[in-house]
C-alpha cells in the first residue's frame, strides 16, 4: 500500500490506531535486519501513534448506532469528486464517493493503455458513474476539475471545435527525440532519423540546426517559410535570382526548413518577372553510358586498362545518373565537379563569393539526397513492375509431372553441346510454398533437397 499509494501518504497525517509499541520499535537506535528497512521505508510519511479505544464503548456504540430506526425520512445529499491524469509513464484515475460529509467509497484506477489527460478524465467520469449504479444512487453532484469534461457534460462545448485537424510540425519529431528521447512511430528508418537529429539542437524552446553558412539556423514552421521567402523574394525580385540564389540568401539570413531548395525553386518560376528575364535553363547534361564505356575502354586497352580506371571513375561520378537525376559526386560533396572544360570559369574567380556559395551549397546537399532517394526508389519501383509484366507465374500441384532443368555438372562430358538441357519426367512429391518443391522419381524415390519453380516445367507427353 506504501508503494502504490505513495503521493497520497505523503499528502496526508496517517493515525495508526494499535495496542502494540510500534512507535518505541521503529525508533530504536539499535534496529537490524527488517525492522530497520521498514523504519527506513516508513521515515518519509507523516504518521502518528494513537492507542486503541476501548473495544466494550465502541460495540456498544455501534450497536446502538445500528440498532435505531430513523424515524425521520431526510434525503441524503450524494457527492463524487472524480480526476485523471496521464504522463509518459501510463495514466490513471480516482474516485472519491461521499454521503454528506462521509466517504462511502474510495478507488485508485490505473489504465492499462494509453490515454491523453483529456481521455483520463472522461474514464474517470465513466467509472465513477458506474460505481454510483451498482450502488443504486439516484440523484448525486459530480465535481471534476477538467473545464472541458464539465462544459462538455453540460452542453456548453459543440463537438465540432474539437474535430479542428491540425497540420503536422516538422520539427516536432526532432524535439520530442532531442528532449525525451523518443522516436516517432511512424519513421521507417530508425537510424538514418538518429543521424539527421544530430545535427539539430534546442535553445529555450526553440530548434536550430548547425550549419554552414552560420553556426546556427533557426527552424521555422511552414507558415513561417512561406512569410520569410515572401519578404525575402520581394526584396531582391529586381535582380531576378534563381531558386539556389534565393535559398542561399535566406540561408545567410539564419533561417531554415527541410525543403527550402525545393520551395524557393517553386517561388521563382511561379514569379512572372523571373520568368520574362531568365536566360539559364536548368537542363541537365545527357546521362553517359558508363558500364558500357567501361567494357568498351578496357576491352580496347588489353593490358593498359588499370591506366584508364581513373578516367573511368571520373566519367562516372560527374555523369547523372537516371536512378537519381543527380551526379554522384554532387551527392557525396554537395556541388558539381569542374571539368576541364569550364576550367575558363576560374577567370571570373571570386574568393568570398565562392565561399558564401560553398557554405550555402552544404547546408542544401541534405535536401538534395533526400529528393535523390525519392527519386532512386520511384525508378525501383518503375523497373520492378516493368519486370514483373514479362514474368510468367508458374506453380505446380502434388503429383504433377515435371522436367527438371539439367545442371552442368550432371551433363554427360562426352555429349558435350548435344547434352539434354532438360531431364525427368519426375513427379512433384509436395508444394513447400513460395516457389520451392519437394520431387520423386516415378518409382517413389524421393530425390535429396529441393527444387525452385525457375528449374522446373512442365511435361507434356
Amino acid at each position: 500500500m506504501a508503494t502504490r499509494l505513495r503521493h497520497y501518504f505523503q499528502s496526508h497525517t496517517i493515525i495508526v490506531r494499535t495496542d502494540q509499541p510500534l512507535r518505541q520499535i521503529l525508533t530504536r537506535p539499535e534496529l537490524t535486519g527488517r525492522l530497520i528497512k521498514w523504519s527506513i521505508e516508513l521515515s518519509e510519511f507523516d504518521i502518528q501513534y494513537e492507542s486503541r479505544k476501548t473495544l466494550k464503548s465502541q460495540v456498544l456504540a455501534d450497536f446502538i448506532s445500528e440498532m435505531t430506526n430513523d424515524t425521520q425520512n431526510t434525503e441524503v445529499s450524494w457527492s463524487m469528486h472524480v480526476d485523471g491524469a496521464s504522463n509518459k509513464e501510463g495514466s490513471g484515475a480516482g474516485i472519491l464517493l461521499m454521503e454528506g460529509n462521509k466517504v462511502v467509497a474510495e478507488q485508485s484506477l490505473r489504465f492499462r493503455f494509453n490515454a491523453s489527460n483529456n481521455q483520463a478524465e472522461y474514464e474517470a467520469l465513466l467509472a465513477g458513474l458506474k460505481l454510483a449504479l451498482q450502488l443504486q444512487i439516484p440523484r448525486k453532484t459530480v465535481y471534476c476539475d477538467s473545464s472541458l469534461v464539465v462544459h462538455q457534460i453540460k452542453g456548453e462545448f459543440q463537438d465540432t471545435i474539437l474535430s479542428i485537424t491540425q497540420v503536422p510540425d516538422w520539427r516536432t519529431p526532432f524535439l520530442d527525440y532531442i528532449n525525451t528521447c523518443t522516436m516517432p512511430n511512424d519513421e521507417p528508418n530508425l537510424p538514418l532519423f538518429r543521424r539527421r537529429a544530430s545535427f539539430y539542437t534546442v535553445l529555450g524552446n526553440t530548434l536550430y540546426r548547425r550549419g554552414h553558412s552560420q553556426p546556427l539556423l533557426k527552424c521555422i514552421s511552414r507558415e513561417e517559410a512561406e512569410d520569410v521567402m515572401a519578404e525575402t523574394h520581394e526584396g531582391v525580385c529586381g535582380n531576378h535570382i534563381g531558386g539556389r540564389a534565393l535559398a542561399a540568401k535566406i540561408l545567410r539570413t539564419g533561417y531554415y526548413w527541410p525543403t527550402i531548395k525545393r520551395d524557393c525553386i517553386s517561388k521563382v518560376k511561379a514569379c512572372d518577372n523571373c520568368q520574362k528575364h531568365a536566360t539559364l535553363s536548368e537542363t541537365p547534361a545527357e546521362e553517359l553510358h558508363t558500364i558500357e564505356g567501361l567494357k568498351k575502354k578496357l576491352g580496347e586497352a588489353k593490358g593498359e586498362w588499370a591506366d584508364l580506371i581513373p578516367e573511368i571513375l571520373w566519367s562516372y561520378n560527374t555523369s547523372i545518373q537516371s536512378a537519381t537525376g543527380e551526379t554522384p559526386f554532387k551527392l557525396v560533396y554537395g556541388a558539381e565537379a569542374l571539368i576541364p572544360v569550364e576550367v575558363s570559369r576560374t577567370e571570373l574567380y571570386d574568393q568570398s563569393n565562392n565561399l558564401q556559395a560553398r557554405t550555402a551549397e552544404l547546408d542544401l546537399v541534405e535536401e538534395e539526397r533526400d529528393i535523390s532517394a525519392i527519386k532512386q526508389r520511384a525508378r525501383k519501383q518503375y523497373l520492378e513492375r516493368r519486370h514483373n509484366k514479362k514474368v510468367v507465374h508458374r506453380s505446380f500441384n502434388n503429383g504433377d509431372l515435371i522436367l527438371r532443368c539439367t545442371e552442368e555438372a550432371r551433363k554427360p562430358p562426352a555429349y558435350g553441346k548435344l547434352a539434354a538441357n532438360w531431364e525427368g519426367p519426375f513427379r512433384v512429391l509436395q508444394n513447400l510454398g513460395k516457389g520451392a518443391y519437394k520431387l520423386e522419381t516415378l518409382k517413389g524415390d524421393q530425390l535429396p533437397g529441393t527444387w525452385n519453380v525457375s528449374s522446373l516445367r512442365e511435361y507434356q507427353s
